[in-house]
């Protein structure tokens, strides 16, 4: 089978999520195009019939910009959209207005949402959490990041938005513990560090102390879990998060570390930092845990790829 795979260029969230998903289906045989999406940059008439006419038999990608939308309107293969955001509708229920023009077929991490697709005829799949897109050659201490707690991610909306006021009140202002926050949009941080190497995410998560994780109001307003749990859980960092109460953790809470105040956050990093033996038994599992469901969604996808709904 000849797939296409869009994904967002670095430092974007599924820069490396799609480039795994390319590689693993490369794996199995298929013919696979990784290709960056737009982002913005314009579809011309001349590029859309270059893809064309590679003649794919299928094409996987997350919610697209606008602009490479457009070139998966022409497609003329089987289309599978994986669904975990609002992307570009914003309101999660828009993409049911989409069916056949955007997409054949949906992977979903949402219970709600996969409910609303099947209603509405929508061959749908659902998974609990993401595939892991670190290696194991990529799972390797640094010193530079042996910090007691890290965060990696964009911050832009995440200092100002009132979706993100708990997380902020939590997590992001000046912390007296070594705090050190990865990633685009944090001018003006004082813990901010920088972008983070493409390469350094399992170097990151494999160094730090404990990690910090947290979910979108969007998202888990919609029960997803996003990638970041994955990651760390594959590389084996004490998982720190609040209990959102909208989330089923699928067993996954035995092994978490919730807080719910800076209080409790100090208390947990200075715990983890000093006792650090107290916190292996439940990352192996963890890390057992997540493996597990890294093989459930490649299952997941391969129905959805190879059912005739």
């Amino acid at each position: 089978m000849k797939v296409l795979v869009f994904h967002q260029p670095w430092p974007m969230g599924n820069y490396k999520l799609n480039v795994a998903i390319a590689d693993k289906l490369e794996s199995q045989g298929h013919e696979v195009y990784a290709l960056e999406q737009l982002n913005g940059r314009p579809a011309t008439q001349e590029y859309i019939q270059q893809i064309i006419d590679l003649e794919f038999d299928l094409v996987y990608y997350e919610m697209l910009d606008h602009e490479t939308i457009k070139i998966v309107e022409q497609l003329k293969c089987q289309r599978i959209l994986l669904h975990a955001s609002g992307g570009v509708l914003i309101e999660y229920d828009k993409i049911l207005d989409y069916k056949g023009k955007w997409y054949d077929k949906i992977l979903t991490s949402s219970k709600i949402m996969y409910e609303k697709f099947k209603k509405a005829g929508i061959p749908c799949e659902h998974y609990h959490y993401y595939h892991s897109a670190i290696k194991e050659e990529e799972k390797i201490r640094d010193l530079k990041y042996n910090h007691d707690c890290v965060f990696l991610g964009m911050g832009f909306n995440r200092l100002t938005d009132p979706q993100y006021k708990l997380e902020r009140e939590l997590y992001f202002h000046e912390k007296k513990f070594d705090f050190n926050v990865y990633g685009n949009g944090w001018d003006g941080f004082t813990q901010w560090r920088g972008l983070l190497p493409p390469l350094d995410i399992g170097k990151l998560y494999s160094s730090a102390k404990s990690g910090i994780a947290i979910i979108a109001k969007g998202q888990r307003e919609h029960g997803m879990i996003n990638n970041r749990y994955t990651e760390m859980a594959d590389c084996g960092i004490p998982i720190i998060t609040y209990n959102y109460d909208t989330i089923d953790w699928y067993g996954a809470e035995k092994y978490l570390n919730f807080i719910s105040s800076t209080s409790e956050l100090d208390i947990m990093v200075a715990n983890i930092k000093h006792h650090p033996e107290n916190y292996i038994n439940a990352t192996d599992e963890l890390q057992k845990f997540i493996i597990q469901k890294d093989k459930e969604f490649f299952e997941r996808l391969d129905i959805l790829i190879k059912k005739d709904y």
